[in-house]
């Protein structure tokens, strides 16, 4: 079985996971920011010990902390922490950093996958599948949709996002056993239960499960009507590709302690399905039907039920399974009212916002700080015109 309803996700898993491995192993500098900034765009290789087996790695340095560890991007976008005592050497180079070709990022994703994947390229992605071609094909269409509706979204509000400068990586497993297998030697951390699929913060990949389940379905049509009676696992398609396109766009910075309300919140707003569409979905920007109900019942008093100030302050709402609906439905009510009521303060937000860099902190307190000087308001001032906005809503039937 699949995904049901509201549970903690992956992304906000992973998010935790990898802060506690920073606060645990790095230690930035703060008297050097911008981190390594005069070799963040040449080349290093380098030799590690991981659990005594010696590996060769190369990238680029994008943080180096004071004891020496640093956090390091490779060519097909992983991310690493590696600690001083995992190294026996590294050298810098003069050679620029490039993202890989396309033809190289299919190599490389053919390695991690069992035998019987094969590569299926897209104008903006690179699909590695052992699903059938033509659900491969279904997802690029819809996929390659989000793309070009998120760019059209951010040029229309003016949001600080730029053109991937390499393709992005997709991976998609026929059976759910396959998916669970593989997401958990991903992520060891972490449960993948009932998840349809995944964005990897760490890898810069996105994962799905084939949702036909059944190779032998070879029409666009058959495979569109298996889809639309499992909306909401192709919503989670959908919010996860937009995860993705956040962090490879320069609206939001991997690794950086960005605020769980609106990471969730942005996915949420692009998440709504358009049954009637060819593959299921139009636009951001829908009225969400899952959560704008959760919504009505957690402000009836007139009061979110989680203030906002709490709500934008710590993530750890999102990590409770009690307050885990609650949490969401709240940051899809926000960010829809803020993309829709406060573009001028939305745009300042995500200016800050994409400002930020890798494994630095930042408290509750400067939160609200970057929030109210965005704004003009505090989270819970603006709460009681959120309420009243966003219940007044109707949801598209």
């Amino acid at each position: 079985m699949l995904r049901k309803g509201p549970q903690i996700s992956k992304c906000v898993l992973q998010i935790a996971s990898l802060l506690a491995i920073m606060n645990a192993a790095v230690a930035v500098d703060e008297a050097k920011p911008a981190g390594v900034a005069q070799v963040a765009d040449t080349i290093w290789h380098m030799t590690i010990f991981v659990d005594s087996v010696q590996s060769q790695v190369e990238g680029r340095v994008l943080v180096e902390a004071q004891d020496g560890s640093v956090l390091l991007e490779e060519r097909n976008g992983r991310l690493r922490i590696l600690t001083a005592a995992m190294f026996s050497s590294r050298t810098k180079t003069e050679t620029p950093f490039t993202p890989m070709s396309p033809d190289e990022l299919a190599a490389d994703l053919l390695v991690q996958v069992p035998s019987g994947f094969e590569v299926l390229q897209t104008e903006h992605y690179v699909i590695c599948s052992n699903s059938s071609q033509e659900y491969a094909e279904f997802c690029g269409k819809l996929i390659e949709r989000v793309y070009d509706e998120y760019f059209k979204f951010t040029t229309d509000h003016e949001l600080p996002a730029t053109v991937p400068k390499g393709k992005l990586p997709i991976i998609i497993l026929e059976s759910e056993a396959e998916f669970k297998a593989f997401a958990t030697r991903q992520h060891p951390e972490t449960s993948f239960e009932n998840i349809p699929g995944y964005y990897s913060i760490r890898e810069n990949q996105t994962l799905m499960i084939d949702l036909t389940r059944d190779r032998s379905i070879r029409s666009a049509s058959a495979i569109r009507k298996r889809l639309a009676d499992q909306p909401l696992q192709v919503a989670t398609m959908v919010h996860e590709a937009v995860h993705q396109l956040a962090f490879n766009t320069g609206l939001q910075v991997r690794l950086a302690d960005n605020p769980v309300w609106f990471s969730e919140g942005l996915a949420l707003y692009f998440e709504p399905l358009s049954p009637r569409s060819s593959t299921l979905w139009t636009k951001p920007g829908i009225v969400n039907a899952r959560h704008h109900p959760e919504f009505v019942r957690c402000s009836e008093v007139g009061r979110a039920k989680l203030p906002f100030g709490e709500l934008t302050q710590v993530d750890k709402p999102f990590l409770d399974s009690s307050t885990v609906a609650t949490a969401y439905a709240e940051s899809w009510a926000l960010t829809f009212f803020l993309f829709r009521q406060e573009k001028n303060g939305m745009r300042k937000f995500l200016t800050n916002l994409a400002s930020r860099k890798p494994l630095q902190k930042v408290t509750a307190e400067q939160r609200v700080q970057e929030f109210t000087a965005a704004f003009g308001k505090s989270p819970d001032e603006l709460e009681p015109d959120a309420i009243s906005y966003v219940r007044r809503l109707r949801v598209p039937k």
